[in-house]
């Protein structure tokens, strides 16, 4: 089946992309959400402008659609693109990262049908830590751009994740309840190379920026796709 994936940039959405070409779907389409306001119920809004270069990374064009960020109008807006975009790429699907949250699943699923899609979510309802493990075991390559809770400083920000981060989540998650999987906003990720970048992976710096008491994020200013292997650095942090 021809499948489009929307793809915010993090973990949770390219990781659906990718289970879903391993069960022998075709990818022909990403799908990036442009809010208008940074205050949007159901899309990201942090370094959107790198899920150009993980596109050409992926080899795969890249639909950007504008949405106001206004809630529910913003719904019926995506739809109603989405239509145009099935009719322009002839896929069937609409492949979402979506985990926990009920609120934007009732919304994707009405959307597609309202597009005549089809729409799947294969990690709804996956356990968190399994999920977490299982994209690092799987050679995901990701960084938190942003953290938004109480338990998080800046030094989640501007790294590589590593294996032994999902411990500390488990503990913030003990402490805190923040989701392991970040499906309530506590943090946002970007995927700097994974198995859908067979020749190329990115290369970003910037600079970390706090945006409240326990907020931070890393504001990418320059990202490069680099040829796979390469012994580039990952992630640059400015001063």
């Amino acid at each position: 089946m021809k499948f489009a994936a929307l793809i915010s940039g993090g973990k949770d959405s390219f990781f659906a992309a990718y289970y879903m070409t391993i069960q022998g779907w075709e990818p022909v389409l990403l799908v990036r959400i442009l809010p208008r306001t940074p205050d949007s119920y159901m899309f990201h809004t942090v370094n959107l402008h790198v899920v150009e270069k993980q596109a050409e990374c992926a080899n795969l064009p890249l639909a950007s659609l504008s949405v106001s960020g206004v809630r529910e109008v913003e719904v019926e807006e995506f739809s109603s693109q989405l239509s145009r975009l099935r009719e322009e790429h002839g896929f069937e699907a609409l492949v979402t990262g979506g985990v926990w949250s009920e609120y934007q699943r009732v919304r994707f699923d009405s959307a597609c049908e309202a597009a005549d899609l089809k729409c799947f979510s294969p990690l709804w309802h996956k356990k968190p830590e399994t999920l977490f493990k299982t994209y690092l075991d799987h050679g995901f390559k990701f960084m938190f751009s942003g953290v938004y809770a109480l338990g998080f400083s800046d030094t989640w920000v501007g790294r590589l994740i590593q294996a032994e981060d999902l411990q500390k989540l488990v503990e913030l998650n003990q402490r805190y309840g923040v989701s392991i999987i970040g499906e309530g906003g506590e943090y946002e990720s970007l995927v700097l190379d994974c198995p859908l970048f067979q020749y190329k992976r990115l290369s970003v710096s910037g600079r970390k920026k706090r945006t409240g008491p326990y907020s931070y994020e890393f504001v990418v200013e320059d990202v490069q796709t680099v040829s796979k292997p390469s012994g580039s650095e990952y992630i640059r942090v400015l001063n």
